[in-house]
């Protein structure tokens, strides 16, 4: 057998030739895990936030549910919206201003990987006609403050609904706030699911949620502002000037002409007396009456603050 030798020079080009594969190769599984990487950890975000949220109640992105159309923000700086023909449209800004494209991982969780420094979003769309902004704080480096900004209707607004949450109202042509959305009681859970101790501070335009991360929180944390929106449901809240017309004419008489939804129709028929009762206290405490109604539970109650004026 033959053996063929190589010149110097020979050896090297084919030396090169090999060494320049090899790079080349190598870059293109570098782009190929670096084109992979996003999805992978979007895929792992989804894992978790699903993990805290439970998967039951959560809608295909981009299907209307309940009568409302949630759309979810195509980067981590856009707003999650939901829209309906009777209540207008609610927006609530992510609380990143970056580009970050958004990934589609899980049963139905949209994220945004590294939207800020050692934190990932991700949004949820939900069968109630509602939807979760998800903040995934990944280490102890991620901020605790997150600032989301609300676009309301302009003439909605926002009360405290005595839960740690709000309600979205929109006031009837006799003074009465009929709730038409909520935002609800934010929460917080840290690895091993043990709630964080979370709360909402309104600043402006924006709504304000603060983790009470410490040294025993297990990363990764998530934490949860859900609305729902353009359903009628929740609580009335009624005027001081509204109230004493109930309490002194009866909830039927000084009701009858008022627009209310048709739930709340139905239950000042059946339970007037009380409704009146509750009116006469709030009246002599110097408060105002407000009537809680959602899936066939009506309570008739007294609040200050807010509205009442």
């Amino acid at each position: 057998m033959r053996i063929l030798s190589l010149s110097t020079t020979a050896r090297r080009s084919v030396t090169a030739a090999v060494v320049g594969a090899v790079l080349a190769a190598g870059a293109v599984t570098e782009t190929a895990v670096a084109a992979e990487a996003p999805h992978q950890e979007a895929e792992r975000t989804a894992t978790v936030v699903e993990a805290a949220t439970g998967t039951e109640d959560v809608a295909p992105p981009g299907t209307p549910t309940a009568g409302i159309n949630v759309t979810t923000p195509a980067t981590a700086g856009g707003s999650l919206t939901a829209s309906t023909e009777v209540g207008g449209t609610l927006s609530l800004g992510l609380p990143a201003r970056s580009d970050v494209p958004a990934f589609e991982a899980g049963v139905g969780t949209v994220v945004y990987p590294n939207a800020s420094p050692s934190t990932d979003l991700a949004v949820q769309a939900t069968k109630d006609g509602g939807a979760r902004a998800l903040v995934v704080l990944k280490d102890a480096e991620a901020s605790t403050t997150q600032r989301f900004t609300l676009g309301l209707p302009s003439d909605a607004s926002l009360i405290e609904n005595g839960s740690g949450g709000f309600d979205i109202t929109r006031e009837t042509a006799e003074g009465v706030h009929t709730t038409i959305g909520t935002l609800d009681a934010p929460w917080a859970k840290d690895a091993h699911g043990k709630p964080v101790p979370t709360r909402y501070n309104l600043d402006g335009d924006h709504v304000v949620q603060t983790v009470d991360v410490d040294e025993d929180t297990a990363f990764p944390v998530v934490a949860d502002p859900k609305f729902t929106w353009g359903i009628v449901t929740g609580t009335a809240y009624f005027k001081k000037s509204e109230t004493k017309k109930v309490a002194q004419n009866g909830a039927l008489t000084a009701m009858a002409a008022w627009a209310l939804p048709p739930g709340l129709n139905a239950y000042v028929t059946m339970h007037s007396a009380a409704i009146t009762a509750t009116a006469a206290k709030a009246h002599s405490a110097k408060k105002c009456l407000k009537i809680k109604f959602a899936a066939g539970l009506f309570v008739p109650g007294q609040y200050s603050g807010g509205y009442c004026k």
